[in-house]
């Protein structure tokens, strides 16, 4: 309680300092008065301090980034600030007062929170005169501008976009017979295969004849509220959140088609049970082969790291052949009350081209090339093109003002019954769809 009590205060006092620079410091986020300034720092680099999230390895890594970056550059020197403990309710803080970092790195739900309160620099006009690459906002995938564009404007960039995929253990597949997956894999197919690839202590599989399912080794798949299901409910051509934010449709035919399936999933004898997930470790199952398949970012070293053969396929289809995937998108964005905009922007251009040059998947069209991620990336080769392929068609949720509250309801109320209690969506979700909505409406 105290903890929500202490973010509710930091965010109105947010708020409020964002009400304050705004009467006060429109030359900086206008850049209207910045002839001197501009002359000054290119005489003399000017020092942009950089909050992440990143821990000691990544850290180490972005400063050698950093560190060629600062070479190169006669505008600017980023200065890194990496701390991931609590990083959200940090970079509130930060921004709420006058001695914020000039960039920080942020996710696309913070971003769509501190663009629409102002907390990001508008950045859509120097992007459309500026001819850097990672300025040109057409090369982007649409899906990974949107958390940064707010009424038509751009207070962001994107670094990465992770779509999930579906990992698989190669070599339990081959023990069991099964193809791999391809493009045409459905839920059905899906399920086929879990089946097959889930087995007991004597070798039997569900449905034969003596299968025991108190006495499972191996699962063919598993899930504990993650792959979240909202990717289930947008492959068989349902929504959670309206386009137009007027309700979140989760009793639509198509949604609750999607929620049954998920629950089925939970409570079969083809996905480990959650104390058993809790007490051996989600992603730690898959790595010691007692699970077959597991939905993972594409970034995740599942398919390299580890004892077995791995790669990771697209993701099934839905029914009818509907192909969406949940796409995790991170970004970078200015800080409105900067005093150097001119050179941050420069460094955001110049260190989100780099991020995308590092991590993988790079949110631009032009870098979603195999050949080019290879040579980026060897050690994941084998997954490359499917994870290209997931793009085309990976997609965010609908982040807006009020999202967390939204957020909150739509797992306590709904999806931690049914995925730890064996609730019913059928009588769930009457409930819990007018509080939804009833959040929507408090955000017009």
């Amino acid at each position: 309680m105290m903890r929500k009590k202490l973010s509710l205060l930091l965010a109105v006092l947010f708020v409020f300092s964002l009400l304050l620079s705004a009467c006060a410091s429109g030359t900086n986020q206008g850049g209207q008065d910045q002839g001197d300034k501009s002359a000054n720092q290119t005489a003399q680099k000017v020092e942009i301090r950089l909050s992440t999230w990143a821990g000691a390895e990544e850290a180490k890594q972005l400063q050698a980034i950093l560190d060629d970056l600062n070479k190169k550059s006669t505008t600017y020197t980023i200065v890194q600030d990496s701390n991931p403990a609590e990083y959200d309710t940090r970079i509130i803080t930060q921004l709420s007062g006058a001695s914020g970092p000039d960039l920080f790195w942020v996710s696309a739900q913070r971003a769509a929170q501190f663009a629409a309160q102002g907390a990001m620099l508008d950045i859509t006009d120097r992007l459309a005169k500026s001819d850097h690459p990672a300025a040109k906002t057409d090369d982007y995938f649409e899906n990974s501008l949107k958390p940064f564009t707010n009424n038509g404007k751009i207070y962001g960039l994107p670094w990465l976009e992770q779509p999930v995929m579906l990992y698989v253990n190669k070599d339990l597949f081959d023990q069991a017979n099964v193809s791999y997956p391809d493009g045409s894999w459905t839920w059905d197919t899906f399920l086929d295969a879990a089946k097959k690839l889930t087995m007991d202590v004597n070798g039997k599989h569900p449905g034969e004849s003596g299968f025991d399912a108190k006495n499972i080794k191996q699962w063919g798949f598993t899930l504990n509220g993650w792959p979240p299901v909202q990717m289930f409910i947008w492959q068989n051509g349902g929504e959670v959140i309206a386009e137009d934010f007027s309700e979140s449709p989760i009793d639509s035919p198509k949604a609750m088609e999607a929620f049954k399936f998920y629950a089925d999933l939970v409570n079969s004898p083809y996905v480990p049970s959650q104390q058993l997930i809790r007490d051996r470790g989600f992603d730690a199952m898959y790595k010691n082969q007692q699970v077959a398949m597991f939905m993972g970012g594409a970034a995740d070293s599942l398919d390299w790291d580890v004892t077995f053969k791995s790669q990771a396929f697209e993701v099934p289809a839905g029914p009818t052949g509907i192909h969406a995937t949940f796409g995790d998108i991170l970004g970078m964005g200015i800080n409105a009350k900067t005093k150097n905009p001119d050179a941050a922007f420069q460094a955001l251009l110049d260190l989100t081209d780099a991020i995308h040059h590092w991590k993988i998947m790079p949110p631009r069209k032009s870098l979603a090339d195999v050949q080019l991620l290879q040579k980026l990336h060897p050690e994941k080769a084998h997954s490359l093109d499917a994870i290209v392929k997931s793009m085309n068609y990976a997609t965010s949720y609908r982040y807006f003002t009020n999202y967390p509250d939204w957020d909150n309801i739509f797992w306590t109320q709904l999806m931690d019954p049914i995925v730890n209690a064996k609730g019913d969506p059928t009588k769930l979700v009457p409930k819990v769809k007018p509080q939804l909505d009833a959040v929507l409406q408090r955000a017009k």
